[in-house]
């Protein structure tokens, strides 16, 4: 099996690999990769990359482009483990042109496709995203069995798809914003990301449409309204939403009183918390908690 796990770093970008450990302490700087994908099975790490951080959890993952440098850290009580795939250079280019050229021009070109280079927008993605189900069914896989090479490269073509099928979806968000200019409608796009980011970091913080805005780096009208019309919804049910599936998170995997979850979400009462879970999932937190 050519399963390449925790290589030399030398061989990044010549092949598909994992990165994947775990500890308490460990910090890597300035590390060039290739296309990669950052996630945490348990705990948070910390990526930092064109001066900007982004805290990573159990419920999203990071997308970092080719030799793009990066440095990640970890500085945790508790045991951290990540997990982490990084592309062979060429690998999710040629998936992408697949999936966009018409089946006439690949019958043409069938040993040489073409391959466009590709870049993806740096951001936290969360369960939003199918891409984080198929590393979780990676990750799990990887650990409770051995893995055939047909099984590995299969997981890497359907992480790879996903991947591009998602970032064709956010050009169109893109496009859907008004700015005449492309570029204009790009900046626009990454300082909402910029945003929401910002939002998924502040949790567990009290933190308003102009905390958020102002992260952003943009008035809190004009966030509210790009966003929106990019997400599909507002930034504050973006922001419940997360909340409520991290408070689901902690009643799945702690013992913490009802209370203390809400307040550990960022709601103000446990009422308030306990109507909106009801709301969101159906049931109530602790009946949830009985139901797992």
């Amino acid at each position: 099996m050519r399963a390449l796990i925790n290589p030399a770093s030398e061989m990044i970008g010549k092949e598909n690999a994992i990165l994947s450990g775990s500890g308490t302490r460990y910090h890597v700087r300035e590390f060039e990769g290739s296309l990669s994908l950052k996630s945490v099975v348990r705990g948070f790490a910390d990526w930092e990359t064109n001066g900007r951080r982004y805290a990573v959890n159990e419920s999203t993952y990071l997308v970092l482009n080719d030799r793009q440098h990066y440095t990640l850290t970890i500085d945790s009580p508790e045991r951290v483990t990540t997990f982490c795939l990084f592309f062979e250079r060429g690998f999710v280019e040629e998936i992408n042109t697949v999936i966009v050229t018409p089946e006439e021009r690949l019958l043409d070109s069938p040993g040489n496709p073409g391959q466009t280079p590709l870049e993806f927008f740096n951001r936290l993605e969360t369960h939003d995203s199918g891409v984080l189900d198929l590393l979780r069914c990676f990750q799990r896989e990887l650990t409770f069995q051995m893995m055939s090479q047909g099984v590995w490269e299969r997981h890497f073509l359907k992480i790879g798809a996903q991947m591009v099928r998602e970032r064709c979806e956010t050009l169109r968000a893109v496009n859907r914003l008004p700015a005449a200019r492309p570029t204009t409608r790009e900046e626009v796009y990454r300082r909402l990301l910029r945003g929401r980011d910002f939002m998924l970091a502040s949790i567990q913080d009290p933190i308003g449409l102009k905390d958020i805005a102002m992260a952003a780096c943009l008035s809190p009208f004009h966030f509210h309204r790009s966003f929106t019309q990019t997400f599909r919804e507002t930034p504050h049910k973006y922001l419940t939403r997360q909340r409520l599936e991290f408070a689901a998170r902690l009643l799945r995997r702690t013992k913490m009183s009802i209370t203390d979850i809400g307040l550990e979400v960022g709601f103000e009462t446990s009422a308030s918390f306990s109507d909106l879970f009801r709301r969101h999932y159906g049931m109530t937190p602790s009946h949830y908690r009985r139901s797992i």
